[in-house]
């Protein structure tokens, strides 16, 4: 088998083993929703992507590659950042019922 086989092999297996564990490390239901969602969305432009470095010339391949990568880079911070405030949200709503129990 070719090189690239095994690295496409390496690689669905590695996001597959990350979806189920984004799944798995999240806490509430709100959070492991938007872990789902994450992973289709990503699994989905992710198969384009994939599709679009099979389809085009290299030329415009590079050109697409610019883009892609600042779009992923911006994501990950946004999608980082709202994991975090849905967690802070739901620690907040924790501590509240604790407060009102100890009054």
């Amino acid at each position: 088998m070719k090189f690239e086989t095994y690295l496409l092999l390496g690689i669905i297996v590695l996001g597959v083993w990350k979806t189920n564990r984004s799944v798995q490390r999240s806490r509430t239901a709100q959070e492991r929703y938007f872990a789902v969602r994450t992973s289709l969305f990503l699994w989905l432009v992710g198969s384009l992507l994939l599709g679009a470095l099979l389809f085009l010339p290299f030329k415009a391949l590079i050109l697409l590659l610019i883009p892609v990568f600042l779009g992923a880079v911006s994501l990950a911070k946004l999608l980082r950042a709202s994991r975090v405030q849905m967690r802070r949200e739901a620690q907040e709503e924790v501590d509240l019922e604790r407060m009102k129990r100890v009054n």
